[in-house]
């Protein structure tokens, strides 16, 4: 599991997230490509909560291949397409990682490879 860090100089974060992991030697890591909206079966909800469960549960399957746990995550970056949304990430991200909080860097940007798409999230993970 990574070291999380907080240096007490800096402020505290600004939201669930760690300002720093890091991974320990000998550990294990996998990378996972950006996980857009879609279910395992290819359906992408029109809602920012129902693409963001999607999402994470592509994130957990990848995962489990690798015999790691969304507690493993170390650091992910997440890209919405309308600020609006902000709120629903938080919500959704807080309803399924906890008290958990991996470094984390949000984006706002103007588009993703589909018009339909709202999040997309990529990071990585090591035990």
């Amino acid at each position: 599991m990574a070291r999380l860090y907080n240096p007490k100089i800096m402020g505290a974060p600004a939201g669930p997230y760690t300002h720093g992991a890091e991974v320990q030697a000998g550990e294990r890591m996998i990378f996972f490509s950006g996980q857009v909206g879609a279910d395992f079966e290819g359906n992408i909800p029109a809602d920012i909560e129902g693409q963001m469960r999607n999402a994470y549960a592509n994130i957990e399957a990848i995962l489990t291949e690798a015999g790691m746990a969304l507690t493993d995550l170390v650091k992910m970056t997440t890209y919405l397409v309308r600020s609006d949304d902000i709120t629903a990430f938080r919500e959704v991200r807080n309803d399924i990682l906890g008290d958990f909080k991996p470094a984390h860097t949000l984006l706002v940007i103007a588009g993703l490879a589909r018009p339909e798409f709202l999040v997309e999230i990529e990071g990585f993970a090591s035990k």
